[in-house]
C-alpha cells in the first residue's frame, strides 16, 4: 500500500500560531486569575481536550468571566463589542485572532465608516462570518450561495460595495457569487480574502486526489476548511472518507486499495 501526503496539509500559520500562544498563556505560573477560551480556539476536538488538561476551561460568553481573568479570543475572531466589553470589566484578553481575519475586520471597518455597503461571501452561522459582521454594525449582506446573491442584488443597485470572503470558502463560491452581480450589472470592489493557506490545500486536494486510489481528508467535522476539503476530495475521487483521527473505524475501508491519498485541514495537529 502506498500512502501519499498531500504537499499542502495540516496546520495553517493562523492556527500555529493561535495554538502556540494559547499553549504559552497556560504554562505560565505568576498568572492571576482563571484562564478561559471563548467558544472552540480552533475547530479540533483533540486541541481543545489537551487545553482542557492544562487547567484551561471554555466559556461561551464574557459574562461567565469575571475581573481578573484572562479570555483567549479564539482565531475565528470576535465582533468589535467583545473587546469594548472585556476592557469595561477588567478581563485580560490573548488575542489568537488570525492575522488574515483581523485585515478584513479593518476592511470592513473602514467601509463602513465610510459608508460603503459590506458583502461577506460565506457561511452566515461560522463565527468568522459573525465575527466579521460585527466589525461593520451588523450592517453586512451575507452571502453563502448564488440564489442568496441574487435575492440581494436589488439592495444593492446603485452602489458599490466592499466584497469580502470567508478565509476557508472554495474559489467557485466566490465566482458564483460574482457572476451573478456581474449579470445583474452591479459595481464592486472586490477583496479576495480567501486565504492562501486554504486555496493551495483545496488545489493539491482536488490534483492528489484523481491521482489515487482512495483518498481521505483528516479533520475535525466541525472544521469549515476540513469538510470543503472533503467535498473537493469527493468530487475528484469516488472513494474519499473523511475522518477525525486514527481511531475512526472508517479506516477499515481503506484496506482494498493500493495507492492513497491523504490531506488534512488547516486546524488538524500534526
Amino acid at each position: 500500500m502506498e500512502i501519499i501526503i498531500a504537499k499542502h496539509s495540516g496546520f495553517c500559520f493562523g492556527v500555529n500560531r493561535a495554538i502556540d500562544m494559547a499553549f504559552s498563556e497556560a504554562e505560565k505560573k505568576d498568572r492571576h486569575g482563571r484562564l478561559f477560551t471563548c467558544g472552540y480556539l480552533i475547530h479540533n476536538k483533540d486541541v481543545v481536550r489537551k487545553l482542557e488538561s492544562m487547567g484551561v476551561t471554555m466559556i461561551e460568553s464574557l459574562d461567565e468571566a469575571n475581573e481578573g481573568d484572562t479570555v483567549i479570543v479564539r482565531s475565528h475572531g470576535e465582533p468589535r463589542e467583545f473587546y469594548d466589553k472585556a476592557a469595561e470589566r477588567g478581563i485580560h484578553l490573548v488575542d489568537t485572532t488570525c492575522v488574515f481575519v483581523k485585515k478584513i475586520h479593518d476592511i470592513v471597518s473602514k467601509a463602513h465608516d465610510a459608508g460603503v455597503p459590506v458583502v461577506v461571501i460565506g457561511d452566515r452561522e461560522h463565527q468568522e462570518v459573525k465575527a466579521t459582521n460585527g466589525w461593520c454594525g451588523y450592517s453586512a449582506y451575507l452571502i453563502g450561495n448564488a440564489a442568496e446573491a441574487e435575492a440581494n442584488v436589488g439592495s444593492l443597485k446603485g452602489y458599490e460595495p466592499i466584497i469580502v470572503c470567508q478565509t476557508t470558502i472554495k474559489e467557485e463560491l466566490l465566482r458564483e457569487v460574482l457572476r451573478v452581480f456581474d449579470e445583474a450589472g452591479i459595481k464592486y470592489d472586490i477583496r479576495n480574502t480567501i486565504c492562501n493557506a486554504t486555496r493551495e490545500r483545496q488545489e493539491s486536494c482536488a490534483e492528489l486526489a484523481s491521482q489515487v486510489d482512495a483518498m481521505v481528508v483528516i479533520g475535525d467535522e466541525h472544521s469549515s476548511n476540513s469538510r470543503k476539503l472533503y467535498e473537493i476530495a469527493k468530487k475528484n475521487n469516488k472513494n474519499s472518507i473523511f475522518i477525525e483521527n486514527s481511531k475512526n473505524l472508517l479506516l477499515n475501508r481503506l484496506t482494498k486499495y493500493t495507492k492513497i491519498g491523504c490531506i488534512a485541514g488547516a486546524s488538524t495537529p500534526e
